[in-house]
């Protein structure tokens, strides 16, 4: 007898298949094979299926491609503004130098004290931040010192002379 080609009943749903697996559960057909048995119907039972409501045959279950959900990786503490972090402190160091080039240290000086803001908005827990702005302040003063101290020495040059 050639299995795949006979009728069968699943002996885990119940179901009735034609085939080699079951439509229903997908259970393989076993080696013995219980075929359904032929319904006689009478005059009164067709009568009695067609008042009734019919059942809905059970769906086959619908395998959907589960979404993969992308959210944006946080930042910790340390990486969150590091750049900003950096770059004031950089800004800061290079006012202090640039403050005795004729006192040209104050465009570093606001640079530094406005990315010091920046970074600690933006969470930087590290000590660059405070370091980057004392360095700014520190810068625009002596800035502001050494054009002070040029323009004493250039009114008493213009007044000797």
């Amino acid at each position: 007898m050639e299995n795949s080609n006979s009728d069968w009943i699943c002996p885990s749903c119940g179901a009735a298949n034609h085939g080699r697996f079951c439509v229903n559960c997908g259970h393989e057909m076993p080696e013995t094979v219980v075929t359904p048995e032929p319904v006689v119907a009478s005059a009164a039972a067709e009568e009695a299926a067609a008042t009734q409501p019919q059942p809905e045959p059970a769906a086959q279950p619908v395998y959907e491609q589960p979404q993969p959900v992308y959210t944006q990786p946080q930042e910790s503490g340390i990486k969150a503004g590091l750049g900003l972090a950096i770059a004031c402190l950089a800004c800061g160091v290079m006012s202090i130098n640039m403050a005795f080039c004729y006192g040209f240290g104050w465009p570093f000086s606001i640079a530094g004290l406005i990315l010091a803001g920046k970074a600690r908005a933006a969470g930087h827990t590290t000590k660059m931040v405070p370091a980057g702005r004392i360095c700014s302040i520190v810068g625009l003063v002596l800035s502001i010192i050494v054009t002070l101290i040029w323009v004493v020495v250039l009114i008493a040059a213009i007044a000797n002379s």
